[in-house]
């Protein structure tokens, strides 16, 4: 004992030296790397990630842009022009396509300008205005599809709208865009408490709100207004200015980042390396320590379990060569019987031959030859029970009926059952079709649901078997038991190998895994549930396998 603890000790020590190299070492090395670290480094990686910034926020947008457009290109394509014109069917419209808020307000204007549908909160606003003469209007007709700048329009409110025609041209099917929604997309684009987006048209007016609250371009932001399909980079010495162009070329995404933000960051953090250092490396040691000591520990568990495992394993042998031992037997057995029988249907015979009165008692003899016969038939029985229960398990198929089979396994334990006043009620569907399967095995299964209801009821109750053809071809068989059930927590561990509930002793905790294996196999499912007025039950459920079909 003590050299197994000296043992798992050296493994607890190894793991602990391998964790300090593996982990401590990288991190001071890191730690000394990073404290070296220059300004031009945190310059260039701030303007990729600038860059990386930028062209993730221009994709959300342009992709937010290009969702609207096709689902107004969707929409008109789906409806004719008389469904547009009906306020109603707008308004229902609107309300399905809106339901993230993204839209304000929804118009349908025909080819002359003239508006026959809105829906929104603008309505006092737009009522009877004409649309002819309005810049957008005309992009729309001409496109097909547009998305305006921003402007005041007959609400005297900022906005702008996405646009787009039916294929024939007929009518205009007009968005006007939340501009709060749209604007926070932007948001996270902000690098640092200074940092600045902001999208630009040609003309260089701002068409969202600065993050900084700034109304007009400075010198330096005019100097970037290049609608360049290439994105487009500016260092000064206080910021950095990265651009992408967004829908379709339309407007221009500006990000700024400011380098003092990004400095006086890694400017602190270098300050405190070495502090960061000292609390990162006592915290891996303990979580070194610890997690050595459960690998430690599960090495220690595994081992016995693989020893358990192990008596597991010769005891499965010995049951083996228990079985061995009695096919031996039932067939030593059998010659007899077969002897015993053969005499008793010769005396059978001779016996109407005989004058019942020079022979006292002939009648006694004629039942007592039955007798006989009686008693032979039932232990051939016996043995050929014995024999089919225990021969290999060699998973050859067989046609099996199974009804049947669990008829015949039912009648290995219906005494002992009955000997603790249980009783074994069959539900059986008639005409069940046959199956190829391997029969033996399926019988053990059988067995052991039968032989752990009877253990869990103890005393007094029921086992109900029932059997039946599903509506999807396939087989189903349900054992339950009117016993305490199974607890809640130990359901899905049911299967689980070495797990039991029962008393130490008492049972291996291999059974209930052997069943699930056993099933898995023969191609199908076994689960088990607690029924509502008590006890457990287990459902299984197998394939329909005809004669020279592959599983």
């Amino acid at each position: 004992m003590e050299r197994k603890k000296h043992y798992y000790d050296s493994i607890t020590k190894r793991l602990l030296v391998a964790f300090f190299f593996l982990s401590i070492v990288p991190i001071v090395s890191f730690a000394w790397v990073m404290k070296d670290a220059v300004e031009d480094t945190n310059i260039i990686k701030l303007n990729e990630l600038a860059i990386s910034t930028i062209e993730h926020r221009s994709e959300v947008i342009s992709q937010f842009l290009n969702d609207k457009i096709n689902m107004l290109s969707r929409l008109v394509s789906l409806y004719p022009k008389d469904f547009f014109f009906d306020s109603k069917n707008v308004e229902k419209v609107f309300l399905a396509m809106n339901n993230q808020g993204n839209i304000v307000d929804l118009q349908v204007i025909d080819v002359t300008g003239t508006q026959h549908a809105y829906v929104g909160p603008y309505r006092a606003q737009v009522a009877g205005k004409r649309y002819d003469d309005a810049q957008w209007f005309r992009e729309t007709l001409i496109s097909g599809v547009h998305v305006s700048d921003v402007f005041t329009g007959y609400r005297n409110t900022p906005h702008f709208v996405v646009a787009v025609t039916d294929p024939l041209k007929n009518y205009v099917l007009r968005a006007t865009i939340n501009s709060s929604i749209f604007n926070s997309l932007l948001h996270s684009a902000q690098l640092g408490p200074h940092g600045d987006a902001f999208i630009v048209n040609h003309a260089g007016e701002l068409q969202t709100p600065s993050l900084l609250g700034k109304t007009a371009l400075s010198e330096t932001d005019k100097k970037l207004i290049s609608f360049d399909s290439r994105p487009a980079s500016l260092i000064t010495n206080t910021d950095i200015y990265t651009t992408r162009l967004i829908d379709r070329g339309h407007w221009l995404l500006i990000l700024k980042a400011n380098i003092a933000d990004s400095l006086g960051y890694y400017l602190r953090l270098r300050d405190k390396i070495i502090l960061i250092v000292i609390v990162i490396s006592l915290f891996s040691m303990a979580a070194a320590t610890f997690i050595s000591l459960v690998l430690s520990r599960n090495f220690e568990r595994a081992d016995k379990e693989y020893a358990a495992l192990s008596l597991q394993f010769v005891q499965v042998e010995k049951m083996a060569t228990v079985g061995r031992l009695a096919a031996g037997i039932a067939h030593e057995i059998n010659n007899p019987l077969q002897m015993i029988t053969n005499q008793a249907g010769w005396i059978g015979e001779l016996l109407p031959d005989e004058d019942p009165a020079l022979v006292k008692n002939l009648g006694e003899y004629q039942k007592a030859v039955e007798q006989i016969k009686h008693h032979v038939r039932r232990a051939g029985t016996i043995t050929h029970r014995l024999l089919g229960f225990s021969r290999k398990m060699s998973n050859q198929q067989e046609k099996v009926q199974l009804n049947e089979l669990v008829e015949e396994t039912v009648s290995f334990v219906e005494r002992e059952a009955g000997y603790h006043n249980i009783v074994i009620e069959k539900n059986l569907a008639p005409n069940l079709p046959a199956t190829m399967i391997d029969g033996p095995q399926l019988q053990q299964v059988f067995l052991n649901l039968i032989n752990n209801g009877v253990d869990a009821i103890g005393q007094d109750g029921r086992i109900e078997i029932s059997s039946k053809l599903r509506n999807d071809g396939k087989l189903e068989m349900v054992f339950a038991d009117s016993g305490p059930g199974i607890p809640a927590e130990n359901l899905k561990q049911i299967f689980d190998p070495f797990f039991t509930t029962k008393d130490p002793g008492k049972g291996t905790g291999l059974g209930l895994y052997i069943c699930y294996d056993i099933i898995k196999k023969l191609g199908g499912s076994i689960s088990v549930e607690n029924r509502k007025n008590g006890g457990a039950m287990f459902t299984i459920v197998l394939p329909v396998i005809s004669f020279g079909t592959q599983k």
